[in-house]
């Protein structure tokens, strides 16, 4: 009899030790379960709030479903939201190929820039810990030319204006990002808001583009300076020489197809009518 209550005491001491243990799973299995609820609205937030390309269009265009439902709530270029066809220049300010294209365009831009706007996508590799956000292929001269290029395109009065500041970096070329003075002679000279356009170049506005830039440039995976897209389309490649250009390389065969793109309700250029559009820059391309 003695054992049996012996036996029946040690019994009953345990059992709190099987509560306690119970309760410790319990306690074990709801921190599980917060915690997989956290990684799901984490998860949840970085693809709603992710960083989206300059170009709503273009995101569109490179396979981003979701850049549709973002389009009311995108302010970062206007282009974005524009009706004219956007040129997409895939460059770096002090890459001879992205001259090379630049001077073609300078044609381009006298003859239909009424129709036709430009973004400029720096290809830079994204580094929080580099003077400028980024680490560029020519050096922080060329992130220094890259924010100038942006901030001069960003406070433009018009396209022309900016191509004007541009060929007048490019003319200098060895001193883009390097003379500090250069950039200010070519914004005054090209009829830009010289006190706008230090405030974005010298402050978080010109970091902030060129980071959005360097972004855009890798969503797309283009990594060739210089690369051009017509509404978010390959069109032509010069690397040391033009390929991928099926429409041709000249200003007149750009003309052409930007004429063919344009969809607008404004008149297009009379320069227009002399262009024949061809099965690339048809209905079935851009």
């Amino acid at each position: 009899m003695d054992e049996y209550v012996h036996l029946l005491g040690q019994s009953r001491a345990a059992q709190p030790n099987k509560a306690r243990y119970a309760g410790r799973a319990t306690r074990r299995l709801v921190a599980t379960v917060a915690v997989a609820v956290v990684l799901v609205f984490a998860l949840a937030a970085m693809a709603i709030f992710r960083p989206w390309p300059l170009s709503t269009r273009s995101a569109l265009r490179h396979g981003d479903r979701d850049a549709e439902n973002r389009v009311d709530d995108f302010k970062s270029d206007p282009a974005a939201k524009s009706e004219k066809v956007l040129v997409e220049l895939f460059v770096m300010s002090r890459c001879p190929d992205a001259v090379q294209v630049e001077d073609v365009f300078s044609s381009v831009i006298t003859s239909v820039h009424s129709i036709m706007d430009v973004q400029l996508n720096f290809i830079a590799a994204l580094n929080p810990n580099a003077t400028f956000g980024a680490d560029c292929k020519h050096g922080d001269a060329e992130c220094r030319g890259n924010i100038d290029e942006l901030c001069a395109l960003r406070h433009r009065p018009d396209l022309p204006s900016f191509w004007r500041f541009l060929l007048c970096l490019n003319s200098h070329f060895e001193d883009i990002g390097r003379d500090g003075d250069l950039s200010l002679k070519c914004a005054s000279g090209a009829g830009l808001d010289t006190s706008a356009f230090l405030a974005c170049s010298m402050q978080n506005e010109g970091r902030s583009l060129f980071k959005q830039s360097a972004e855009n440039a890798q969503f797309a995976r283009v990594s060739t300076s210089a690369t051009v897209f017509i509404n978010g389309k390959l069109r032509c490649v010069e690397d040391g020489g033009w390929y991928d250009c099926p429409g041709g390389h000249a200003p007149g065969d750009f003309i052409r197809d930007i004429c063919a793109a344009y969809k607008g309700s404004t008149p297009r250029p009379s320069i227009c009518a002399q262009y024949k559009p061809t099965t690339v820059s048809g209905d079935d391309g851009y």
